[in-house]
């Protein structure tokens, strides 16, 4: 008996501690990368990497859009222009976070768009930010 209840203590906590736990938003600021267009699997997650018209603003603002619109998903914070997305899995509450940048391209009239989703606990995501970031992609158009 005794057994059980410490087991669902340790539940209890664990889930407490991930629901609660502050997050360091700075931490999900993405540095610039040449990866060139395209999409990119990770055990923690997914990067997708498109070129959007003009200086990106449209874009953003069409990303936002799309992206709040998925279930349990909120923006964060905006830092350097990057906005940041944290995602919540409906059972337990396990956070993802997404971060979108656009950069322009030198000498063209378009911009490089880096949409990057990952996990903050464990090592795998069960492909659950492919699946959202291929949402938001699909919904503007942007699929590959």
């Amino acid at each position: 008996m005794w057994i059980l209840i410490g087991v669902l203590a340790l539940i209890g906590t664990v889930q407490i501690y991930v629901r609660f736990s502050p997050a360091q938003v700075d931490r999900w600021v993405i540095s610039p990368n040449e990866k060139t267009v395209g999409d990119y699997r990770y055990d923690s997650g997914f990067m997708a990497v498109r070129v959007v018209d003009g200086d990106g603003d449209s874009f953003l603002k069409m990303f936002d859009q799309e992206m709040l619109g998925t279930p349990r998903t909120r923006r964060v914070a905006t830092i350097s222009g990057q906005n940041i997305y944290e995602s919540r899995s409906k059972l337990w509450g396990f956070p993802d976070y997404t971060t979108v940048s656009v950069a322009p391209l030198p000498g063209m009239e378009q911009s490089r768009a880096v949409i990057y989703g990952r996990l903050r606990f464990g090592k795998s995501d069960m492909g659950v930010n492919r699946k959202r970031i291929e949402y938001v992609l699909h919904r503007l158009g942007l699929e590959l």
